[in-house]
């Protein structure tokens, strides 16, 4: 068991020096890409307008800008992965913050099928933390677990102090289809994805935002049984 845990943190700290790296690599490709993206879809767009007679080139137009703006989607990612190591944290309620991400997703079409289920402490110390950055985090892991259940299920979420008393320990766990072991020690890789039209960014972002306030994430998962992630945010962050 000792062995099993110091092999995971020396995984951590792996992780944790790859996505520095990469996330300094990622700014300056993904500002290199930006403008010539921009200057494509722009001039695909006159070339649409100026078309409209010709049906052929009208669907031609049509993949280039598609496949144009599915590269700038690609682009943002990049340049949100690369921003994670900059939180601007105050004291803030991070109940307030959980439940204004929760009535935005609430009422979205992907949702309609999913039943939330809220297990909150009454009453939760303020902490220190990016407002912006941690809502990040909670609205993708919400998609997550709504991407793992196509057909509807439910996504139980708790929000309490850990055990031991130094983090505040928010918890979503779906009934979705659950991750193989193989993919588990991959799903934080930058780019690695298992779906058709995803980044593979979204994970890595959420792990970088949690490192950089000082926290900790846990993922449990199993095919067919659905997936738990646990974010750890220190209850006594204090300001280097």
């Amino acid at each position: 068991k000792v062995n099993k845990e110091l092999i995971r943190q020396q995984q951590l700290l792996i992780q944790s020096e790859k996505l520095a790296s990469l996330g300094k690599l990622s700014a300056g490709v993904a500002h290199e890409l930006n403008s010539p993206l921009t200057g494509i879809l722009s001039f695909a767009h006159f070339i649409k307008d100026a078309s409209k007679e010709n049906p052929q080139v009208q669907n031609d137009i049509a993949v280039v800008i598609h496949e144009t703006e599915r590269c700038k989607k690609i682009i943002k990612g990049l340049l949100d992965f690369a921003r994670q190591s900059q939180p601007e944290k105050k004291k803030e309620d991070l109940l307030a913050v959980l439940n204004r991400t929760l009535s935005l997703i609430e009422n979205h079409k992907d949702f309609k099928n999913i039943k939330i289920i809220r297990d909150f402490s009454e009453s939760l110390p303020l902490i220190m933390f990016d407002r912006d950055q941690i809502q990040q985090v909670f609205m993708n892991l919400l998609v997550n677990s709504q991407e793992a259940m196509p057909e509807g299920g439910s996504i139980y979420i708790s929000a309490k102090p850990s055990p031991d008393g130094n983090y505040i320990q928010i918890q979503f766990t779906d009934t979705g289809s659950g991750i193989s072991e193989e993919h588990l020690n991959k799903i934080f890789d930058p780019f690695f994805t298992t779906k058709e039209k995803g980044t593979g960014l979204g994970l890595s972002i959420v792990l970088g935002i949690i490192e950089n306030h000082g926290g900790k994430l846990e993922v449990k998962s199993r095919i067919g049984e659905g997936s738990t992630f646990i974010v750890r945010l220190p209850i006594n962050h204090s300001e280097k």
